[in-house]
């Protein structure tokens, strides 16, 4: 029971942190623009505290499973937050800007938001899981398990061969943040290919859940599913490429 209570009072402390570096970000980076009118089940302050709540949910998960403590965390843990919220939605953002006609300024707003928020989240993170740690779980043959990955990752999204060469790398990208993953945490592998595959898929996910002018509710809800889905998935699937042969990783004694 203490156990929980101090998840719970640690995922109550990140959110409020989360909620309010996010709220402090589009202060700063968003002034310019105008707010997006409401089109689906939430406003910006609904989806503000939910996204948020979710983000932080899995990010006690990941800490109180990780090997690594303090800093080494925070920077892990932030790093994770940043590339699959941030930068690879941004790459696919920019592969397909030719539909959906964001704008350049818009695109380095929610780049420099996303870099303040994720910064203040590791320091929050680093002291909230102060000590020492390191990574583990030796992984071999990197060298063909991550071409492997990105293949997989490719064959996802099958519907869009025009961009093969640039999905592949986005797939090394996903193999990198897997392999961040696995070297983190102990355990044995299922849960760690359990939360891989939700860190995949809810922390990115739930973004759509603010208005977007630029992808109706309708379009948003039908991606949530499929791509959720999907990610899951993958991150998964990926992390039991990445240990083919290890077997299990166990925390160390």
């Amino acid at each position: 029971m203490t156990g929980l209570a101090k998840d719970a009072g640690k995922t109550i402390l990140l959110w409020m942190l989360l909620v309010v570096a996010q709220s402090v970000a589009g202060v700063l980076f968003f002034r310019d623009f105008a707010p997006f009118p409401s089109d689906g089940p939430l406003d910006a302050g609904q989806a503000l505290l939910l996204v948020n709540l979710i983000d932080a949910i899995i990010l006690v998960l990941l800490a109180g499973r990780a090997r690594l403590r303090g800093w080494a965390l925070g920077l892990m843990l932030g790093g994770l937050l940043f590339g699959v919220q941030v930068f690879q939605a941004e790459i696919e953002t920019l592969m397909f800007n030719g539909d959906i006609h964001m704008s350049r300024g818009l695109l380095v707003a929610i780049l420099w938001s996303g870099l303040l928020r994720d910064a203040l989240a590791v320091i929050g993170i680093a002291l909230l899981w102060r000590g020492r740690g390191a990574l583990d779980a030796q992984v071999e043959g990197l060298a063909w398990k991550a071409p492997a990955i990105a293949i997989l990752y490719v064959f996802y999204l099958i519907d869009q061969t025009g961009l093969l060469a640039l999905q592949f790398g986005r797939g090394l990208i996903w193999s990198g943040l897997a392999w961040l993953v696995l070297r983190s945490l102990s355990g044995p592998v299922w849960r760690t290919a359990l939360l891989t595959g939700l860190a995949f898929s809810g922390l990115m996910i739930p973004q759509l859940l603010f208005p977007n002018p630029l992808m109706p509710w309708p379009v948003r809800a039908v991606h949530m599913v499929e791509v959720g889905i999907s990610n899951f998935l993958f991150g998964a699937l990926a992390i039991w490429i990445l240990c083919f042969r290890i077997g299990r990783v166990t925390a160390p004694a």
